[in-house]
């Protein structure tokens, strides 16, 4: 009986140790949470710093995220620089043959109307632009200009042929003049475009300005007196006036208001409404038809040929003339002036003459 007791007790012990090592059989089932993933530890990246009120974008995973710098913007580096040639408004200086500075260029003068090929010249040589050559060369009247070259104020001056009265002071001051063709240009006369006469010959202009003839219906026109301006004695206009048509035959006396002392003045008053269909007067080809343009002034023929560029290249415009660079006969043997004035008779030089408004010596 106490075997059975013992084996029993025996048999039971070995069940209980036999269930707590392999758990229930058929217990209730837990459901437990996994437990949080852990994140694993990014490679090595650069920093990232933020600027105060900006919003860092995190990087991706395994990428380098670009620094940002938070320093304050520097300036933004130059473009690679290239290498080009002065600029300059002159398209004579890089091939002229010549060459001058400030210092050593000619002090030169001349008549209004030559004022631009004055600066064109000194565009050329000096190498200036439009608008330093424009401050550096000054022109007086003509009057003025040979003033200055008899009295040594300047060296050379640009302009058309001079008076009897000029050659007089320049004689009286021991002073001879060396003139040399540059260039040529026209005598023109004007008339209103309300003024039906577009033509008239040199014979009739003398006639006019003598007094002769008073009325425009004596040549061809309306029957209204001929206001015939003249301009002041030894003006280049009134020079050319008095050798080239006149040829000696006085002028009669204008009154104070017909005289005009200026070329802009005289092609005003033809221009103006007030004199319309009686106003006559003269001028420099170029000037009135470059320099000082009105729309309503006309150029007549003369001797039936209108002036143009081509029929004063040719000749056939009866009042074509030569234009002159003049210079104290003394100067000496290869001066700079005596360079320039030569230089302004080749191909390059005559380039500049042309370039200011001139036709060329061909």
């Amino acid at each position: 009986m106490m075997k059975k007791k013992g084996l029993s007790l025996l048999l039971a012990a070995c069940l209980v140790l036999s269930l707590a090592a392999c758990g229930p059989a058929n217990g209730p089932v837990t459901t437990v949470s996994p437990a949080p993933q852990t994140s694993r530890v990014p490679e090595e990246s650069t920093a990232v710093p933020v600027t105060p009120g900006t919003t860092a974008e995190p990087a991706e995973p395994g990428t380098t995220e670009p620094e940002t710098s938070t320093s304050e913007p520097g300036p933004t580096p130059a473009a690679p620089s290239e290498t080009t040639e002065p600029e300059t408004d002159s398209p004579y200086h890089p091939t002229t043959s010549l060459t001058f500075t400030k210092e050593t260029y000619p002090k030169v003068d001349g008549a209004t109307a030559m004022y631009p090929m004055s600066v064109e010249i000194a565009k050329a040589v000096i190498g200036l632009s439009e608008e330093e050559a424009e401050a550096y060369i000054t022109h007086h009247t003509t009057s003025k200009a040979y003033y200055g070259l008899i009295d040594k104020t300047c060296d050379l001056i640009f302009v058309s042929e001079p008076s009897d009265d000029i050659l007089n002071r320049a004689k009286d001051a021991g002073v001879s003049f060396e003139m040399v063709g540059i260039g040529r240009d026209g005598f023109v006369f004007v008339v209103n475009q309300d003024n039906p006469v577009d033509s008239l010959t040199l014979e009739q202009i003398v006639g006019i300005y003598t007094g002769k003839i008073t009325n425009w219906k004596e040549v061809g026109g309306e029957d209204l007196p001929i206001i015939a301006y003249q301009r002041e004695p030894n003006s280049g206009s009134q020079n050319l006036m008095e050798k080239m048509v006149m040829k000696g035959t006085p002028m009669m006396e204008a009154p104070a208001e017909y005289l005009i002392s200026s070329m802009d003045g005289l092609i005003d008053q033809v221009a103006s409404y007030e004199n319309s269909r009686s106003a006559l007067g003269y001028s420099i080809y170029l000037y009135a038809k470059d320099q000082y343009v009105k729309d309503s002034i006309k150029f007549l023929s003369i001797n039936g040929v209108y002036p143009t560029d081509d029929s004063i290249a040719d000749g056939s415009y009866p009042l074509s003339k030569i234009v002159y660079a003049i210079f104290r006969a003394d100067e000496p043997e290869n001066s700079p002036v005596r360079q320039l004035v030569d230089w302004l008779k080749t191909p390059e030089g005559q380039l500049a003459v042309e370039a200011g408004g001139y036709v060329g010596m061909k």
